[in-house]
């Protein structure tokens, strides 16, 4: 028998949503954000909330929100905004957050952009090599005071969209400045690495859309004899005028060309939209960010996500003051706005149905608002995608159509799947997650449960296991926490097993039993914040064994009559009798053998005590 797992049908615009690329399987990818202007905004006594409404740190929230790494721009101004000693705050605050960190040298007294690369105050009229000296100290005096505070950043910009150069006019390339400009980046990469040889040197043009552009810069800077690591792209679809796909294709057809050209990896390090158009900006984002991983390149930073108001690029909507949908493409999240298309279900086991081990069938029931259009249904079993259904004559499809897909092999277990249908016009819907069992089990759901609450709680569960041979063990359970177990069967110690934060999640881990009888399995808290809130537990035999039977760490059973009263004893797990009486002096009944209750033997003598109740065996 099957049910269906659907998502809703709206008549109305909604926005659909897809998950494009796993995060927690990209750790290695910089999931960046430029937050410079964050020390001047909290300073306004600015509030930023999460996407529940909560007030939070906003690198926290960021963090939540999938980044991993912060970009922080330096001036050569001494106090104030973007100053040494600001970074270097900023810089801890980043390391206490589990943050990566990239520092961006403007060798500026204030902003260096395309259109202004400004040289210091206290620089000018200073000659080629003074100037590159200046680069050399200034770069080596913030990079030691960075790592004398604890934190080594990742990577180093030398210089900030240096599309004709830096420290104009002497490094300015169109207008004679090539050697000078190519002087200053190795000054500056050599300081880099004099701090720490590990950081990467990011050298940092805008128009990631414009090869030409790059080919010019950089072939001058190698002609010239300077080095660098990482070649850093600015894409912005506002400044080239282009829109999001198209940028895309350009950007990377770029990067591709860089990398063979020079054999240098590359990374955007900045890029951003209108928060008023947030879902063409989740879009974009995520879009190139896909691209980016498939291509192996190294990261993207959206530049100042947290602003609101003064700058008009920002990620966060000013009147809720919570994240927009763009900052979801960190999460590897697509936002799709449109009328009702399609819905799409996947068929699923009633509620405690298991399959049998083997070949496996998955279908999906696909709904379309319009005949023709239903193209492919894509499926996933366990978190991989295990293959597509391709409908072969779509002018055959009606408005519904269910699709099958067959996994040759399935391992017994507990396993989830979902499915993502697509039309022709390449819009998709995705299926809610299901979770059913494979193989046959044991379901052991009255474990005896002391302290669970506590540091050193525990859980048991005696089962009697006719065969040795491995078994599957999968637990149901909700956890407040992230919580770690010792599990022992029969006394000996077997693994530790982490529990994480999570609501009717599931724990699977398997065990090699060596000898037939009753054993207890045993759960041990070893941490402050007791054991998971375990709702039940699966044995599946994985050896082609039968599944083990469930026993209780003592039992009661009626034995004889005596005078015409009921006798009872309370017995071990061994089977040892530890105490007989009347069932009137327990208080139980055991007509039809309904209930009765489960003791522990009282160790000084006289009645058990009583645990909990039980049916009787």
């Amino acid at each position: 028998m099957w049910t269906l797992a659907c998502t809703s049908i709206n008549a109305q615009t909604l926005t659909v949503t897809d998950t494009i690329f796993n995060r927690s399987e990209h750790e290695d990818y910089a999931f960046g954000a430029d937050v410079s202007f964050v020390p001047m905004m909290e300073s306004w006594g600015t509030k930023w909330l999460d996407k529940n409404g909560r007030q939070k740190d906003i690198l926290q929230i960021l963090k939540e929100q999938g980044i991993n790494n912060i970009r922080l721009r330096v001036w050569t101004v001494n106090s104030g905004a973007s100053s040494k000693q600001e970074v270097v705050s900023m810089c801890k605050r980043a390391k206490d957050k589990g943050m990566g960190v990239m520092i961006d040298f403007h060798y500026s007294d204030t902003w260096a952009d395309p259109g202004s690369q400004t040289i210091p105050a206290a620089w000018t009229d200073h000659s080629v090599d003074a100037l590159a000296k200046h680069v050399y100290d200034h770069t080596y005096e913030v990079l030691s005071a960075i790592k004398a505070a604890g934190v080594i950043p990742k990577w180093v910009q030398v210089g900030n969209e240096t599309k004709r150069g830096m420290l104009y006019p002497v490094g300015q390339t169109n207008k004679g400045g090539s050697v000078a400009f190519a002087k200053f980046v190795q000054s500056g990469y050599d300081a880099v690495k004099a701090v720490d040889s590990t950081m990467q040197v990011i050298v940092h043009l805008p128009d990631g859309h414009d090869n030409g552009l790059y080919r010019s810069i950089f072939d001058g800077l190698k002609k010239n004899g300077a080095k660098w690591d990482i070649i850093g792209l600015s894409a912005y679809p506002r400044w080239s005028h282009l829109d999001g796909p198209t940028m895309i294709t350009k950007v990377m057809d770029n990067i591709n060309d860089l990398k063979n050209r020079y054999k240098t990896p590359c990374m955007v390090v900045e890029t951003g939209h209108y928060p008023n158009k947030a879902v063409e900006g989740n879009q974009y984002l995520v879009g190139v960010m896909d691209r980016m991983i498939k291509n192996g390149d190294l990261g993207c930073f959206y530049w100042e996500p947290e602003s609101m108001g003064g700058y008009d690029m920002g990620a966060w909507d000013e009147a809720t003051r919570k994240p927009t949908v763009m900052m979801d493409a960190f999460l590897g999240v697509k936002h799709t706005e449109v009328s009702w298309l399609m819905r799409a279900s996947m068929k699923t086991p009633k509620k405690e149905q298991t399959f049998e081990a083997g070949e496996l069938q998955l279908e999906t029931r696909v709904q379309h608002q319009r005949k023709g259009r239903i193209q492919s249904v894509e499926f996933h079993l366990d978190k991989k995608m295990v293959g597509t259904n391709q409908v072969e004559d779509i002018s055959t499809v009606g408005t519904i159509l269910t699709l099958p897909f067959t996994v040759t092999e399935t391992e017994r277990g507990i396993h989830t799947a979902w499915a993502k249908a697509t039309d022709i016009d390449q819009n998709t819907q995705t299926t809610d997650t299901v979770t059913f069992f494979v193989g046959e089990s044991a379901l052991m759901d009255e474990g005896s449960i002391e302290n669970g609450d506590q540091k050193g709680g525990t859980a048991r569960w005696v089962m009697g296991f006719n065969e040795t041979g491995k078994y599957r063990f999968v637990f149901k359970y909700t956890s407040p926490a992230f919580q770690r177990v010792e599990v022992r069967l029969d006394g000996d110690s077997i693994m530790k097993v982490h529990f994480s934060k999570k609501t009717d999640a599931f724990q699977t881990f398997d065990i090699e039993v060596t000898h037939t009888g009753n054993q207890e399995l045993i759960l041990t808290a070893i941490n402050n914040t007791g054991l998971p809130d375990i709702e039940w537990m699966r044995v599946f035999p994985l050896d082609g064994q039968t599944v083990p039977s469930q026993n209780d760490l003592t039992a009661i059973r009626p034995t004889t009559l005596d005078d015409g009263n009921d006798v009872v004893g309370v017995y071990s797990l061994s089977g040892i009798l530890l105490y007989r009486t009347t069932a009137s002096q327990l208080g139980i009944s055991l007509d039809g053998k309904s209930s009765a209750v489960v003791f522990l033997p009282n160790s000084v003598g006289g009645t058990p005590n009583i645990v909990r109740k039980q049916r009787l065996k």
